[in-house]
């Protein structure tokens, strides 16, 4: 009888941690999958002259945001210089740079500034 309540609390404990592992592991993916956008340029695009300059600009600029969806770094938004707000996230923007070199823009580079993928 002993032995059953033994075993029976260790399936149970295993079954709590397992489940356990298991919510950890999908938000690691979930996670994963947010940030994946940014990460498809390669480190080098990020050592460029003008995506420096970029990069200086997001750090530097009074640029508004406006978050639509801050879990999926989806933003409105608008810096000094911009005539207009614009729709931007973490692998695309609406703005001219970025329709011109799809390379990250100053918009691009400041919602990876906030969330943490790049300093």
């Amino acid at each position: 009888m002993i032995l059953k309540v033994i075993v029976g609390g260790v399936v149970v404990f295993l079954a709590v941690w397992a489940w356990k592992i298991h919510i950890y592991l999908k938000r690691q993916k979930r996670k994963e999958r947010d940030e994946a956008p940014f990460h498809r340029w390669a480190d080098e695009v990020h050592q460029r002259p003008g995506q420096k300059e970029k990069l200086r600009q997001a750090k530097e600029e009074d640029i508004s945001v406006h978050f639509e969806s801050e879990k999926k770094c989806f933003a409105r938004m608008k810096a000094p210089d911009d005539q207009e707000e614009v729709w931007c996230g973490l692998g695309m923007c609406q703005c001219g740079t970025f329709k011109a070199d799809h390379l990250p823009c100053k918009h691009i580079y400041k919602l990876a500034l906030i969330k943490g993928l790049i300093q």
